[in-house]
């Protein structure tokens, strides 16, 4: 690395440090919100959903944002998108959405949970809930699984006592997404095959999902003294998974403002940072490995610049 760059890079190795404090937030400005108290908001689409009490989920989540009252619950067999339309949205460069996930009675494990943003798939997992209690999803911080292996309503039998109840507020991979448009579609779906079969999507009460307190923020840098363009993203590592010898990391910086770049373990320990003191703005592809081997497991990947954060996962193979 050339002195032109002006990048003061520091490599740090731990496997014993306290659990990293997050940086402060750029306020957001909430654009959206809904407790489903009143029904069916008109910015979503009503195919195969409805508005019922949320049963055994009262209570469950932090406080403030809790489910309570009614949530909105997709029953149908068929499989519909559930879809979002925001228009009109004020001036902003990131976006995020955050709302509580039930997964409810008996899923089969052949049923993908996904989650677009304007077209982009940012969520995509499966869960388990009927011979078995699993799910592909390891939930990325403390806080986003609320309740698991209980049954919390809805239906009875042995094979409806797991539903699973998720803060998808805290989801990485939904919060901060660079955006600029004026509007924008969120999309629930099922990727599954529909029918009554059991290795199917059957909908009704053998399988439903729902979703309480939906909310969509938007953020921007406009305006914040001293801080980098918005231009300032995280695509994460690639490839994705790595192998333990070589982590590449690619990202855009603002200008100017210090920056660091941290890889983090599921517990929040600091396991290697790198921090520019004066950046100038653009692409960069960062190797987190310097040279030493990452032991193989999951991490978070979190770039820091003028209070904004961004954060992405990676796997790290032998």
């Amino acid at each position: 690395m050339t002195r032109s760059t002006r990048v003061a890079i520091v490599l740090a190795l731990s496997t014993a440090l306290a659990p990293a404090a997050l940086p402060p937030a750029i306020a957001a400005t909430t654009v959206f919100s809904t407790g489903f108290e009143t029904g069916i908001p008109p910015e979503m689409t009503t195919d195969g959903l409805t508005t019922e009490a949320v049963q055994g989920y009262s209570g469950l989540g932090p406080v403030g944002n809790q489910f309570s009252g009614n949530l909105l619950r997709y029953y149908a067999q068929t499989l519909y998108d559930t879809k979002l339309t925001l228009r009109n949205l004020p001036a902003h460069d990131h976006v995020s959405v955050k709302f509580l996930f039930a997964a409810i009675d008996s899923w089969d494990g052949t049923e993908l949970y996904q989650v677009l943003v304007d077209g982009n798939l940012r969520f995509n997992h499966w869960f388990q809930l009927a011979t078995g209690d699993t799910c592909d999803y390891p939930p990325p911080v403390v806080g986003v699984l609320l309740s698991s292996g209980t049954n919390l309503g809805w239906s009875a039998g042995s094979y409806y006592q797991r539903d699973r109840a998720y803060n998808l507020g805290l989801e990485p991979a939904l919060q901060d997404i660079p955006h600029t448009a004026d509007s924008l579609v969120v999309i629930w779906r099922m990727g599954a095959v529909s029918g009554g079969a059991a290795s199917q999507w059957q909908g009704g009460t053998d399988e439903s999902w729902g979703i309480d307190n939906l909310r969509v923020d938007v953020s921007s840098l406009v305006g914040v003294p001293g801080g980098p363009a918005p231009a300032l993203a995280l695509a994460g590592a690639r490839p994705n998974p790595a192998r333990g010898d070589r982590l590449t990391v690619e990202l855009t910086l603002g200008e100017g403002a210090p920056a660091t770049l941290e890889l983090l373990d599921l517990r929040g320990r600091l396991v290697r940072r790198v921090a520019w003191s004066a950046p100038a703005a653009g692409r960069q592809v960062i190797d987190l490995a310097g040279g030493a081997r990452i032991a193989p497991g999951v991490y978070f990947v979190r770039l820091t610049q003028a209070g904004l954060v961004r954060t992405r996962r990676a796997a790290v193979l032998d």
